[in-house]
């Protein structure tokens, strides 16, 4: 089951996929292969699972194992899945992520604890340090994501801290907009750190930053037009750069507009190219139909269907 991991930097698109669920909450794991066949397909190259998007937070422990096997057993072997170990309870985030060594991940990612709080950079870093040693093979990355942890602090000084106390810690999954800050890591040591940011709607301003590895939610279902963004910006053609990450925002702006949760309607947009991944779980709740209808039809009117995914 088990396959070693050959990536310690990732570069490009790299999905954090929806866990897709039944119509009564249960996981629906039959579709993952499907699901990464149509990432890679589609110009995707890893897979986050278990984060955010994949509302790592609602599942179990054990659910949240049997996710990570499924995308491991499920994915083309040249599709590295990177698996989130991240949790309150420190213990149960060393169990994710031993498991994650164990069937082979090609990197592990946590974020901060988010009930009770790291105070400052050193009580943050005691936390990883405890937490990446359960896998200490694999790459380690802080998932750093101040909107959902309410926990900002700056990682410029974790990184520094880290890169001298963890042994694997390879660098951050950046979820913010401190982009002065996420520069001033990518420059650390002549750019040791594997810095992933994570804001799809400011990818071009990232990459003038220097980001070259992206993490996000709407690379499920509109990689082509994130593909074309980094084309463009390889060839030095910023205007159309510039364009093409307007027609992004548009799009997200689209699923914020309909009165669901973000995370509820940009999963409800999966079937629409495809990929059903089903409901989200409480405490988020799914979208009506006439909301999704309405999704859809904004979604057409500014022409998401020419460049979204395809199955």
């Amino acid at each position: 089951m088990a396959r070693m991991a050959k990536h310690t930097r990732f570069l490009g698109l790299v999905a954090a996929p929806f866990t897709p669920f039944r119509a009564n909450g249960s996981l629906n794991l039959e579709i993952i292969p499907t699901y990464a066949r149509f990432l890679q397909r589609n110009g995707v190259t890893a897979a986050f699972v278990c984060g955010t998007t994949g509302e790592g937070a609602s599942m179990t422990v054990a659910e949240r194992k049997l996710v990570a096997e499924a995308w491991l057993n499920g994915a083309p072997n040249d599709f590295p899945i990177i698996v989130h170990a991240g949790h309150s309870c420190l213990e149960d985030a060393r169990e994710l992520a031993a498991h994650a060594e164990k069937i082979g991940a090609a990197a592990v990612a946590a974020l901060s604890p988010y009930f009770f709080k790291p105070r400052n950079n050193g009580e943050l870093l005691a936390f990883n340090i405890a937490l990446a040693a359960a896998a200490p093979s694999l790459p380690y990355y802080f998932y750093n994501i101040p909107a959902m942890t309410g926990m900002s602090l700056p990682m410029k000084e974790f990184c520094v801290a880290a890169a001298t106390s963890i042994p694997n810690f390879a660098g951050v999954k950046y979820t913010y907009e401190d982009l002065p800050d996420y520069e001033a890591c990518i420059r650390l040591e002549g750019g040791r750190f594997d810095m992933l940011f994570g804001r799809d709607e400011i990818l071009a301003s990232a990459w003038a930053r220097g980001a070259r590895g992206f993490v996000g939610s709407t690379y499920n279902f509109a990689a082509p037009l994130y593909m074309q963004i980094i084309e463009a910006l390889k060839a030095g053609e910023n205007e159309k750069a510039e364009r093409l990450q307007a027609t992004a925002v548009e799009m997200i702006q689209a699923g914020l507009s309909i009165g669901a949760s973000g995370l509820a309607a940009f999963k409800a947009i999966m079937p629409m190219v495809g990929v059903d991944c089903g409901p989200v779980r409480l405490p988020l709740t799914q979208p009506p139909a006439e909301m999704l209808e309405r999704l859809r039809a904004i979604l057409k009117e500014i022409g998401f269907f020419s460049y979204a995914s395809k199955a």
